[in-house]
């Protein structure tokens, strides 16, 4: 029952998607006390420790292989670190927040793309760097859109 209210809230939200343009309506408190809008207009969950995307995957009624996709964030990696922020939707190309970020911690681009809901591809063609797992250093410029 708790899976067919959350399943009928996705639908919800995709149709409010098509109905009032790219952009759905706005949610400012959680959907579920798992699922999270992200800032980016993205649905996301954090996994507790013992999860995996398989877990997740069934829990939330979307495929592996649509979970994988959302989250290029750990090739060939199933179980997940506590806290990690996995998507159960497309990332955007760009951020509707920002324009920038400057790194206040080092990080890879692939990491900085999941944070901030973003893809990748388009992240690494904006900013010319041709490797997502070489670190950057403290105080590089991202461009984000």
């Amino acid at each position: 029952m708790v899976a067919m209210k959350k399943y009928s809230l996705l639908i919800f939200l995709f149709i409010s998607m098509i109905a009032f343009g790219t952009r759905p309506l706005p949610i400012k408190f959680p959907i579920s006390p798992e699922i999270i809008m992200h800032d980016n207009h993205v649905l996301y969950v954090t996994a507790v420790k013992g999860d995996s995307y398989y877990k997740i995957a069934k829990r939330h009624n979307i495929t592996l292989r649509q979970l994988h996709k959302y989250n290029e964030q750990f090739p060939n990696k199933d179980m997940l670190e506590e806290g990690s922020i996995i998507y159960l939707g497309p990332r955007r190309n760009h951020s509707r927040t920002h324009k920038f970020v400057v790194l206040d911690q080092s990080m890879t681009l692939r990491e900085l793309a999941q944070k901030e809901a973003v893809k990748l591809k388009p992240m690494m063609r904006k900013n010319q760097i041709s490797s997502p797992d070489e670190q950057l250093p403290i105080g590089d410029k991202i461009i984000l859109r």
